[in-house]
């Protein structure tokens, strides 16, 4: 009888999987040609479940969206790709973007400057790292090696988030994140250490830079930014 986690399936024997790469997969990406591919490796143990954005979680604080080159062109179509690049973003600070295939030539009602406009945007407004290979197992490899880099650095193997965050999670997150010099990684840390994005707003600069990862200079900027008072619109009486 097997041993096996449920949910995972590793390169290595299941006595092996404690020292394995973790990758967390979106149960939508199960039957795509890039699982297979991953499983072949001795060094990776895949672990199946619904992600709460991405298709690949490789550590705590880095996930890739990965398309086909024909699916990235739809997502711009239908706008998909927008609010997926917010969201993984929002929940993951090194937010990936794997293209797989190529974008030349492709049989679509969209034109290159368009394409071209998309890859910036997600870029520059939304922090992604846009990487493009030609082949699924380009795509193992690359997700393999990400994986390693990024644990090594952790020093630990990832684990999947769960319960996913509630919507109200993620509005908590966005309104710190709208701070002066705070990301997701701080707004994270503001959170925990706060409890409320109320909390935060509230919080004297002194109360500020006693958060991790919070300096003086960054506490005053915070603190003058949820302070300063506005002059009013009257309305004619």
């Amino acid at each position: 009888m097997s041993t096996q986690e449920p949910g995972v399936v590793p390169g290595a024997s299941a006595g092996d999987t404690a020292g394995a790469l973790a990758i967390h997969v979106d149960m939508r990406e199960r039957n795509g040609p890039v699982p297979a591919l991953l499983a072949a490796y001795p060094d990776v143990a895949l672990r199946f479940g619904a992600l709460p954005s991405g298709d690949y979680v490789l550590a705590e604080d880095a996930a890739v969206e990965r398309k086909a080159a024909a699916d990235f062109v739809a997502s711009i179509l239908d706008r998909r790709l927008f609010a997926q690049a917010a969201r993984l973003k929002l929940l993951f600070p090194r937010a990936i973007l794997l293209i797989e295939g190529s974008l030349a030539g492709l049989p679509h009602a969209i034109d290159q400057e368009a394409i071209r406009g998309a890859l910036a945007f997600v870029t520059m407004r939304e922090g992604l790292t846009v990487l493009q290979v030609e082949s699924a197992a380009e795509s193992a490899a690359l997700l393999r090696l990400m994986a390693r880099h990024a644990q090594e650095r952790q020093g630990v193997p990832t684990s999947l988030r769960e319960p996913k965050p509630a919507i109200e999670e993620l509005y908590a997150a966005y309104l710190v994140e709208g701070l002066p010099g705070v990301g997701p990684r701080r707004a994270r840390q503001l959170l925990a250490h706060f409890g409320s994005p109320a909390a935060v707003m509230c919080a004297s600069a002194a109360e500020l830079a006693r958060a991790p990862g919070i300096g003086k200079k960054s506490a005053e900027r915070i603190w003058r930014a949820t302070h300063t008072e506005l002059p009013r619109e009257h309305s004619p009486s």
